[in-house]
């Protein structure tokens, strides 16, 4: 899910807030003594230098004015406008600001542009500054690195001394150097002006679609406990996103040409196909793919994905969210479960390597319950970053549930009024929470009693990915039901799409005999999002 650090970021610096105003709000502006002053409210003008670039400022404080967190603001972002003018939370205020820029031209402040010059000087030095510890480390993974660095930029630079020397002497202020740094995530701290090199690491930077710089990716030599690899700038919020290679031209057209696309997950595997002249690989850069990945992949004008993904999770992942999407691709997992680099270096090419995939696989059960709950969360994130859900404070489920065993209509005017209200936040305590979608008539008049049973599920699974288990008369037990209640509930929510579940057996050894107990693990994909 995307912070709203990085929509107000950059709504603030690709947005013009003088058109944004004009276009939707009817309020135009002139400029006057280095700013934008507006005619039909001489109150509020624009600021269009320095820290505060391209944000609104009032004179006086209206009584309009007041956001919906009961703060007074004299100042503020394309967000904070939205979210006072339409009285609704920052979260709301992206969906709104989000539908509004379409119609609006591309635009960038003074600072993004100095942002994407710092972005292309940081990326070129990476070709020429190069530890002898990363050099080592890159032909021990059989990169040809010095064919590719200026390609793509590959290296790990040892200091930033000379790049901050740069920006001192082109006349930028100290808060705008560290701005913009920190951008980068060079700064050790928002407030300490201490700049670090990397750690000792391969470094690429990653471009999007449109080609823009988004961030470097990096990957440790030495972990030493910590994460092997880590993002840094935009990439930290877009990392599920994007798929590294989309920006570079040659491999788009490639994936075209060729109808088909390799998939890797680390950026060794991405270049152990492409210096062997498989040019038609994209990497995730993730553990596995996201939602988000495989619906771009699927996109593609392709007829066959190979993917090079070792893990079994993975792999049973991605074949679990190719079965559900119903896609006509072929898809086809590497044979040798080890990195491709690895299975390259011991000699086999790669032509070998991916003529003998196995092809029509099947997914598990497993598969297609880990692929439900990616896209459940998937789901349940995008709609958060749209201020499409609210809270629900678990204590007052639990009460909801103990008290209207035989009330369908009950559960659902509850509901019903949670959304109205809209909460955001819970004061204390656990909380679940609802999409608006599932609150609706269309959805709630379908449920009558069941609806109780699946409302407790979702407390004790409390939203996250691993399964609840439980045995038939225990939950008949903690719902205070038969059994013969109980199975019409389960069949009515799984046909609906609204509960996963498999069954296991226990054998318990007893004095004389084995018991053997059948145990059914509740999944938390219990919501459709959508």
């Amino acid at each position: 899910m995307k912070s709203i650090q990085y929509y107000d970021f950059q709504f603030r610096h690709r947005i013009d807030l003088r058109n944004y105003l004009a276009k939707h709000y009817s309020l135009e502006f002139v400029e006057r003594n280095g700013r934008y002053e507006c005619n039909t409210d001489p109150n509020l003008s624009i600021h269009i230098h320095g820290k505060y670039e391209n944000t609104w400022v009032r004179a006086d404080i209206a009584v309009g004015d007041k956001s919906t967190s009961g703060v007074y603001l004299k100042y503020g972002t394309i967000l904070d406008w939205d979210s006072i003018h339409n009285n609704c939370t920052i979260v709301e205020a992206i969906a709104i600001v989000t539908k509004n820029q379409k119609a609006l031209p591309d635009y960038k402040t003074t600072l993004y542009k100095k942002l994407e010059s710092l972005f292309t000087r940081v990326a070129t030095r990476f070709r020429y500054s190069r530890t002898l510890e990363v050099g080592e480390y890159l032909e021990v993974r059989g990169l040809d690195y010095t064919a590719y660095a200026q390609e793509f930029n590959i290296g790990s630079p040892k200091s930033y001394d000379s790049l901050v020397n740069d920006l001192v002497t082109s006349k930028s202020t100290n808060i705008e150097i560290q701005e913009l740094l920190t951008h980068l995530y060079i700064v050790r701290r928002p407030r300490n002006n201490r700049y670090l090199p990397f750690v000792s690491s391969v470094i690429v930077p990653v471009y999007d679609v449109p080609g823009e710089f988004i961030g470097f990716h990096g990957r440790r030599i030495n972990a030493n406990g910590s994460k092997r690899y880590y993002n840094t700038g935009f990439l930290h919020d877009r990392s599920k996103d994007v798929l590294y290679g989309e920006g570079k031209d040659e491999i788009r057209e490639s994936i075209g040409k060729k109808k088909q696309l390799i998939l890797t997950k680390g950026i060794f595997d991405f270049f152990a196909c492409y210096q062997n002249g498989y040019h038609q690989v994209l990497s995730s850069l993730n553990r596995g793919i996201s939602v988000q990945q495989f619906d771009r992949i699927v996109n593609y004008p392709i007829s066959e994905i190979v993917v090079g993904y070792t893990s079994p999770k993975e792999r049973n992942t991605i074949l679990g969210l190719m079965q559900r999407s119903l896609s006509e691709i072929d898809m086809s997992l590497i044979k040798d479960q080890r990195d491709l680099d690895e299975t390259l270096k011991s000699g086999t090419r790669l032509s070998t390597i991916i003529s003998e995939t196995l092809k029509n696989m099947e997914a598990t059960e497993s598969g297609l319950i880990a692929a439900a709950n990616k896209t459940r969360k998937a789901r349940m994130d995008t709609l958060t970053e749209l201020g499409q859900t609210f809270l629900i404070a678990e204590t007052d489920l639990e009460a909801l549930i103990k008290t209207s065993k035989r009330s369908p209509r009950k559960m659902k005017d509850f509901l019903i009024n949670e959304a109205q209200k809209g909460r955001t936040g819970v004061k204390s305590g656990n909380f679940l929470r609802f999409p608006k979608t599932f609150v609706t008539d269309t959805v709630l008049d379908g449920f009558g009693a069941e609806l109780r049973t699946l409302l407790f599920l979702l407390i004790k699974t409390k939203g996250g990915q691993r399964p609840i288990n439980y045995t038939q008369a225990a939950l008949c037990a903690d719902l205070d039901v038969t059994e013969q209640v109980l199975i019409p509930h389960r069949k009515k929510l799984t046909s609906w799409g609204y509960l996963l579940w498999t069954k296991d057996y226990r054998i318990d050894q007893q004095k004389k005999k084995r018991k053997r107990t059948v145990v059914f693990h509740y999944y938390p994909s219990t919501i459709k999002y959508g």
